[in-house]
């Protein structure tokens, strides 16, 4: 593997970790899942997190290694978590509309709720007109990237939630709290979804 390649390979890593590492510091609000290193890739401080596992960053490792089509797209889903409810507690979904709302039960009660996906797709062997360009003009269209997505993180619905229950006391799911979890996609079972019916 040649030098430039390693640092192609590299580069497109911290494409991936700093996307993670980015919607967890935005979306998460428990706050043992964030550790005392820094990342500081594209001239943007964020957290590091342990939730992004060895195991889970190892498809991202080698790109130019990763077969045919490329590397699987990272899925990142940021999910509302449900605590047990009580027996006289329900779930219920409320109409937005401007008339009288109705409440819909929500049976059976979800463990998770997906409130967002993010998702990053590199398609190698697909290029602009330009196919060589050089590895330090893409690291600076990084930075403003990030830059943005830090920025929209906080602008999008999401972000209210996030506040308002990083304020609770206790902060994430615990004693009974709703909190926000961000995972990998992984299997989806207990995950109330878009457009689905519980």
């Amino acid at each position: 593997m040649s030098n430039e390649t390693h640092k192609a390979d590299q580069i497109a890593f911290h494409f991936y970790t700093k996307l993670f590492y980015t919607v967890n510091h935005a979306r998460a609000t428990d706050e043992s899942t964030t550790s005392s290193r820094v990342d500081k890739w594209f001239n943007l401080e964020i957290p590091d997190s342990d939730l992004f596992s060895r195991e889970a960053r190892e498809p991202f490792k080698n790109i130019s290694l990763a077969p045919a089509p490329g590397p699987p797209p990272l899925e990142i889903q940021v999910l509302l978590a449900v605590p047990e409810l009580t027996p006289n507690h329900v779930l219920v979904h409320i109409t937005p509309s401007p008339s009288p709302s109705t409440r819909l039960r929500i049976e059976p009660t979800p463990r998770y709720i997906l409130l967002e996906t993010w998702t990053l797709t590199l398609n190698p062997g697909t290029h602009a007109s330009d196919p060589d360009v050089a590895l330090p003009t893409i690291y600076k269209h990084g930075i403003p990237l990030f830059r943005s997505l830090f920025s929209l993180l906080r602008v999008l619905p999401a972000w209210k939630v996030h506040k308002r229950l990083r304020r609770r006391v206790g902060g994430g799911n615990r004693a009974g709290h709703l909190g926000i979890q961000v995972r990998i996609r992984g299997a989806n079972e207990g995950v109330l979804g878009f457009g689905e019916l519980p």
